[in-house]
């Protein structure tokens, strides 16, 4: 059986790296119907910290990704480490120097070089001369990462390590380690770093924040799983839609690219809209509200303003001119090719229409814009005398939905009242 780990250490929240490492991890052993086991490696004791862990585990736990059995913690396996610490030292493979516990590089009988197939990125050989000894223990008695991670995948029984590029160099000393012990070899894939727009390191202004600060700024857990999956990874079809099921069938490490995977916060939003766009009335109110509980929702108004929106944030910004008609000049009422007379024909003629109209009548935003077309047709008006003054009367806003949707969402009375209101003006 296929079984992967993600072995974050909580040293620091969930990034964006480390979150597409898990879900890599994921997409792997799903394909192979296999395991993944989520590992803390907390023995940096004066950097691990309970929030970080807490952080890394409600990340994935945003993401979807599910891990098999509990979550494993070093801390917890330091007499297992002894056990093999030990063993290390009885057959003369290490040895103390200050305090603390070195592996003898030139003790373990290989060849001149250290070698391992990496499946992105092929054969790669380390000479072995160039690999000096190496702390495994420190002289706070305290193991280091580079043997609790071999130990811990043997207990595993971890067939496959899918980790970043930047583990490439400590992956001949853990073979070393491997050979020391007698352990058996794993298959290894390092995959590309995240890089910013310009192909520089992450910085906080190009994505380097917190996973679960996305989910704060109003971004869908499925678009930041569509997003992570694509970073790097190139599905048989150019799709940029892609949610976590379809991401499984398509994953193959083999399509993983070796160049690092440009992040773009642009693509990011792109893919959140269309994630909002295509979401169910009712459950696109749901997520709303979960994210802000301050929000009430108006279906209607989101009706007309869902299409508008990049992230969950947008719905309280986009609709705040139907709770409260912001103040505009005369001026804004007057299209660009039309004058204030008929501007202010238009708005009287829309006053008096609409007024007459029944409670069905309001309730399909059809015949509002068709009775406005036809207020157009029938006194030798343009568009811009009738839909743009209507449009500006209704929302305070040069740029806001159309005046037809912007009426059915606040009904009869208030679309009356603000009408009115644009008429007083001119």
């Amino acid at each position: 059986m296929t079984i992967t780990r993600i072995a974050p250490s909580p040293t620091g929240f969930l990034h964006l790296g480390t979150a597409r490492t898990a879900l890599f991890n994921y997409l792997f052993v799903k394909k192979k119907g296999g395991k993944m086991y989520l590992r803390i490696e907390d023995t940096d004791k004066e950097r691990s910290k309970k929030v970080f862990e807490d952080d890394i585990i409600a990340g994935l736990k945003f993401l979807g990704i599910k891990w098999d059995g509990v979550v494993v913690r070093q801390t917890d396996r330091l007499l297992i480490y002894k056990k093999y610490i030990d063993e290390l030292g009885k057959n003369g493979f290490t040895y103390e120097l200050d305090g603390a516990i070195w592996l003898k590089v030139s003790a373990v009988k290989t060849k001149d070089k250290i070698e391992f197939i990496d499946t992105i990125r092929g054969k790669i050989c380390f000479p072995k001369a160039k690999i000096k000894d190496f702390v495994i223990v420190t002289s706070k008695k305290m193991p280091l990462f580079l043997l609790t991670n071999v130990i811990d995948d043997y207990e595993m029984k971890i067939t496959d390590v899918i980790r970043g590029e930047d583990h490439i160099s400590n992956t001949p000393r853990q073979i070393l380690i491997q050979m020391a012990l007698k352990l058996p070899a794993l298959r290894y894939a390092h995959i590309p770093l995240i890089l910013a727009p310009d192909k520089s390191k992450m910085s906080k202004r190009a994505g380097a924040v917190s996973l679960l600060e996305y989910r704060k700024q109003g971004f869908l857990a499925e678009s930041m799983v569509n997003m992570l999956g694509l970073l790097g990874f190139h599905p048989r079809e150019e799709k940029e839609i892609l949610d976590l099921s379809e991401l499984i069938t398509e994953f193959d490490l083999k399509r993983v690219q070796r160049a690092g995977a440009i992040f773009n916060q642009d693509k990011l939003l792109s893919i959140n809209a269309w994630y909002i766009r295509n979401m169910g009335q009712s459950e696109l109110a749901e997520r709303i509200s979960s994210f802000d509980g301050k929000i009430k929702v108006h279906k209607k108004y989101l009706t007309i303003l869902k299409d508008r929106f990049k992230t969950l944030a947008d719905y309280q910004a986009e609709s705040k001119f139907l709770h409260t008609l912001p103040d505009y000049s005369a001026e804004l009422l007057v299209f660009k090719k039309s004058t204030l007379k008929d501007s202010l024909n238009g708005l009287k003629l829309i006053k008096e229409n609409l007024a007459e109209k029944d409670a069905s009548f309001w309730a399909d935003e059809k015949n509002i814009r068709e009775a406005l077309q036809e207020i157009v047709d029938n006194n030798d008006l343009s568009n811009g005398d009738v839909f743009w003054s209507s449009r500006v009367a209704l929302s305070g806003l040069a740029n806001s939905p159309q005046p037809s949707e912007i009426a059915w969402a606040l009904g009869k009375e208030e679309s009356l009242t603000r009408i009115k209101k644009a008429i007083g003006k001119l």
